[in-house]
């Protein structure tokens, strides 16, 4: 059995969801494909002193009712197919809640627990200078997803403002407090699954008193 395309399911709720709601077709043709991919190839000199090359991508679904905005995630089977995908449904998410925001995603191939701090940071840094035309708080903000965080997201910050030449604390979101960064960042993500199961469970007639839970994944939202 051949493993799931992320961006195939993606594409496939879209066109049941349309078969549900009154949309024209050549929305749904538009919305079926990123506004815009980028793959990049990232060298970095290694600690010990090899040059490797990491590949990266920055993908942006849709900018009509704003700036993309999507987090980047760092792993060693991130694909486009799977960026493509999660800049799909960035989009769904900031439009059922009204933001004036677009969807967008990246990521990093890499293993990040065999990277040291050095170089995750170089790494960082390099794919920050590679999409940095792309990128900005009226084009597309970055934000934290699967293995990165407030640390990465200063190191993207620190790298963008260098390249602009002034401070850009709007340029990504999930930075440290002290970087201007929003308390309860962190934990939001996990806070907004609690909430919702929380009114779902009103709407089924469930209580919550003795309801067990399933939970995938130990990120912030495990």
């Amino acid at each position: 059995m051949g493993s799931i395309n992320p961006y195939e399911m993606a594409v496939k709720q879209l066109e049941e969801i349309a078969g549900l709601i009154d949309v024209e077709p050549w929305i749904i043709e538009v919305l079926k494909k990123p506004r815009r991919e980028i793959i990049v190839h990232l060298p970095i000199r290694m600690d010990s002193g090899e040059v490797k090359t990491f590949t990266g991508y920055r993908v942006q679904h849709t900018t009509t009712r704003g700036p993309a905005k999507g987090g980047i995630r760092y792993g060693p089977n991130v694909t486009l197919d799977e960026v493509r995908a999660l800049a799909m449904w960035m989009t769904w998410k900031t439009a059922v809640m009204n933001l004036p925001y677009g969807g967008a995603k990246g990521g990093i191939r890499c293993n990040p627990r065999e990277l040291s701090i050095n170089e995750l940071e170089k790494l960082t840094r390099r794919y920050v200078y590679a999409i940095k035309d792309f990128i900005g708080p009226f084009e597309d903000i970055p934000a934290p997803d699967v293995n990165t965080g407030p640390r990465e997201m200063a190191w993207i910050m620190d790298t963008y403002s260098m390249l602009v030449g002034r401070t850009e604390p709007a340029a990504v979101t999930g930075k440290p407090i002290e970087l201007g960064g929003s308390l309860g960042r962190v934990e939001a993500t996990g806070r907004g699954v609690m909430i919702t199961v929380r009114e779902a469970l009103k709407v089924l007639g469930f209580k919550a008193g003795g309801a067990t839970v399933a939970i995938q994944g130990y990120g912030n939202v495990g």
